[in-house]
């Protein structure tokens, strides 16, 4: 899963417009993220690894095949390291690793990158951060301190719109979406001043990528 399929220069810079166009109307400063995987999850590779181990050993068991005891332990580590292998794919990781764990990770990700990218240091304690992790298929927006509060629950339709995109396998299309529905909501309870420039943009427009 390479970022780079879905994020070439012309949905980055769609984004990156769609930023601009709904920072134009408000005191927002939105941030757009994307990470490929938000935890390495080498829990996966270990379950994996001891879940067909212990398979193939009850197999050979109740199936009563002629191994020796010095042959056993070999048939273990042969199927511990298919088992680490079949754990790298993405559909058996995320079983592996289930759900919950999953949206810890993001939401912990999400939280780093919130401040990584100094959503906390806007004038007006008006930073948005827009967050997929498209290995988990989730989203998370968070808002900073003088506006979370406000707009918490206003949240939820850009998320779904984020995930709808990266279910879709169109994640560009997911974050002008998701965009889009921030500075409208943005522009609801954070106007610009009538009559007046837009305020000073503290943090560019562009869509910040990384792998984890």
């Amino acid at each position: 899963m390479a970022i780079e399929r879905y994020f070439g220069e012309d949905v980055r810079a769609r984004i990156a417009e769609a930023v601009r166009r709904a920072e134009s109307l408000s005191r927002g400063q939105i941030v757009p993220v994307v990470v490929e995987k938000s935890d390495p999850y080498p829990e996966a590779r270990y379950r994996g690894a001891l879940l067909l181990a212990a398979l193939v050993t009850a197999a050979a068991v109740g199936l009563h095949l002629p191994l020796t005891l010095a042959e056993l332990p070999l048939v273990q580590l042969a199927a511990g390291i298919v088992g680490a292998l079949l754990a790298s794919w993405d559909p058996i990781e995320r079983r592996l690793v289930g759900a919950r764990s999953m949206d810890e990770a993001v939401r912990a990700r999400a939280t780093r990158a919130f401040h990584e990218h100094g959503l906390h240091r806007t004038a007006e304690g008006t930073g948005v951060l827009v967050f997929a992790s498209l290995f988990e298929h989730e989203a998370v927006v968070l808002g900073d301190r003088g506006i979370h509060e406000k707009m918490g629950a206003d949240w939820d339709r850009a998320i779904a719109a984020l995930v709808d995109g990266m279910r879709a396998g169109d994640p560009g299309k997911g974050f002008v979406d998701a965009i889009a529905l921030c500075g409208a909501r943005l522009a609801e309870h954070f106007p610009g001043a009538p009559g007046q420039p837009p305020p000073r943009n503290e943090l560019e427009d562009r869509i910040r990528a990384s792998k984890t």
